[in-house]
């Protein structure tokens, strides 16, 4: 039920209140026609008494009844007519769209209850006439009965409700343009506002919604100011230093300054990275590469001089994945980093077909930091060891390429494996 949308359970309600409405009219209408006959069938009966007494204005007395004397063949009444009700003396038979009161001679009694009327004194005795029901004419009914106002009050309530559940349906069709406008907003960062053409409850949700879209508007606007005017700040002095430190002539000591400005640089960028994550407007641009080839560029993106402290063991097959290759080769270079940042000893790299592995000597990760999926972790503000954003970002982008980021500590080593799509994945 819950998953039921709101616009179905609607309309099974009304369709359920239809259905019930149009049932106990037909069951009105069943017990109107058989009362109506009843009726008819009991002016019938006093009509047979009224032809047996013989007075003198018969006829006119069965008008005021409703009937008269039929012209029709009683034979061809009972052969061709339908029969409604029935009596010991008379059958009630629709014929031709009239109704017909037949006459009939009872069915003879049984011998026992032949005895039982002899003992009685109420049976017949020879010589004593019997009158033949068989020789009385047949009835016919002059009042034709309508039931109009019954249909008149079904095709107005029929119409009432198919109206009201019109209205109802109209209504709620707008909270499909109202989903449809707020996944717009969410899905390609639109700013168009919803038209408000109501003063309803759901015209309501649109115009709050439209504040809504206005201030978080306002707020990315301001975001992205500070963070153009941040960068700014930051890249200016980056940019100076790298022009004095070309200027100085001690040749080693200028690389030196030129790799630690290049350093900030590329932190600035992750910056932005960060921040393009956080606000998930990053677009992936996902191509065919060779993991081995991300790898690489991964390790590039670590600045550093000596690589012989990473041990790289890959199978024969090397896999070549989906993916993209900035943003990945940025979340390998950073649990690279970490895992050279907090072991002394070598890091290994094992690539394998559906997944790579970074493995390095250390203490296990405490619980309070595993949580990947946040950018910044209240639990480890205070410590001098990071605050873990590295992982958050490398996690982030394996998660939008639809990978999956594991931690395990074993042998007194720390693994991170990074899973890949099957779907994902050819060989060379």
């Amino acid at each position: 039920m819950r998953n039921l949308s709101i616009i179905k359970l609607v309309s099974l309600f009304f369709i359920l209140f239809l259905a019930i409405i149009n049932f106990s009219f037909v069951v009105e209408y069943e017990r109107q026609i058989a009362d109506l006959r009843y009726f008819t069938f009991q002016r019938f009966m006093m009509g047979m008494r009224t032809i047996g007494d013989e007075p003198s204005d018969r006829d006119a007395m069965l008008q005021k009844l409703g009937i008269k004397l039929s012209d029709v063949n009683k034979s061809e009444i009972r052969q061709k007519g339908q029969k409604i009700l029935e009596d010991s003396y008379c059958d009630m038979v629709l014929y031709q769209e009239k109704l017909y009161f037949v006459p009939r001679d009872p069915p003879p009694p049984k011998k026992s209850m032949v005895k039982i009327m002899l003992l009685a004194g109420i049976a017949p005795s020879p010589d004593q006439e019997v009158i033949s029901m068989d020789d009385r004419p047949a009835l016919e009914n002059l009042e034709n009965f309508s039931l109009n106002r019954l249909w008149v009050l079904w095709g107005t309530i029929n119409t009432v409700i198919i109206l009201f559940f019109i209205i109802v349906l109209r209504k709620l069709l707008r909270l499909r343009s109202l989903k449809s406008a707020i996944r717009a907003f969410g899905d390609a960062n639109l700013s168009e506002e919803i038209p408000v053409d109501s003063k309803d409850e759901l015209g309501e949700i649109a115009t709050e919604f439209n504040l809504a879209m206005k201030k978080i508007h306002l707020l990315k606007e301001a975001r992205t100011l500070f963070l153009r005017n941040i960068l700014h700040e930051l890249r200016t002095p980056v940019m100076k230093g790298k022009m004095l430190a070309s200027i100085i002539k001690d040749d080693e000591f200028k690389g030196q300054l030129r790799q630690i400005f290049i350093r900030q640089e590329i932190l600035l960028g992750e910056m932005v990275k960060v921040e393009k994550l956080a606000s998930n407007e990053w677009v992936l641009v996902a191509k065919e590469y060779r993991l081995v080839d991300i790898l690489d560029h991964a390790i590039d993106l670590l600045l550093i001089h000596d690589t012989k402290r990473i041990c790289i063991h890959s199978q024969e097959v090397t896999p070549i994945i989906l993916a993209d290759f900035e943003l990945l080769s940025t979340s390998i270079k950073n649990l690279l980093d970490n895992a050279l940042k907090y072991s002394k000893d070598n890091v290994s790299v094992d690539i394998h077909l559906d997944h790579i592995s970074i493995c390095s000597t250390g203490e296990p990760i405490p619980d309070q930091r595993l949580d990947f999926s946040k950018a910044f972790n209240r639990d480890v503000e205070s410590t001098s060891i990071g605050l873990g954003l590295g992982l958050y970002i490398s996690n982030t982008i394996i998660i939008k390429h639809h990978y999956q980021l594991k931690y395990s500590h074993e042998e007194a080593k720390n693994y991170f494996k990074i899973y890949f799509d099957p779907q994902h994945i050819s060989t060379t």
